[in-house]
């Protein structure tokens, strides 16, 4: 593991005992066990609305065959840092969650999210990962090496189940 492993697997729960410890010792250990336990449902309830919106957002830019917006996605992220207790994932959530500063991290960060979230590719689904109908041809395979009078193999419906 190199020095950038090692500092985000140490270092960011390091950070994180720091900060709620500085944060005890500013409101007291109380509000700061409270404050920390509260950030649960309340980044729940932001990842349920932000989640809606980016199902949303992606559906339409499926039907309308446009570019699909990092915006409401981004949002949803915010949620899911603002679920992990600590004030440092809190900060980084909100961060994500306020509009002024999600429209900088989405200018910032917005094509590399656009990138990773295109390359992503789903067996029989089209450019947008979604389903589409068309991909099954059905029909017979018909092989070089056998004689043309040969009656095709049993498939799987027509052979006996086994144990019956």
């Amino acid at each position: 593991m190199g020095f950038r492993g090692r500092l985000v697997v140490f270092g960011y729960p390091l950070a994180e005992c720091a900060a709620a410890w500085l944060m005890a010792m500013w409101i007291g250990w109380g509000l700061t066990i409270c404050l920390l336990l509260l950030g649960i449902p309340v980044g729940l309830g932001i990842m349920k609305s932000a989640g809606a919106a980016t199902f949303r957002e992606v559906q339409t830019s499926v039907s309308q065959a446009k570019p699909v917006r990092p915006g409401p996605a981004v949002a949803l992220l915010g949620g899911l840092l603002v679920t992990i207790p600590g004030f440092l994932t809190d900060l980084a959530g909100l961060f994500l969650i306020l509009p002024p500063t999600r429209r900088l991290a989405v200018r910032m960060g917005g094509p590399w999210l656009t990138a990773k979230a295109m390359s992503v590719r789903v067996p029989g689904a089209n450019q947008f990962g979604m389903r589409t109908t068309g991909d099954v041809v059905q029909g017979q395979v018909i092989r070089p090496d056998t004689p043309p009078d040969t009656p095709p193999e049993d498939g799987p419906e027509d052979r006996p189940a086994l144990g019956r």
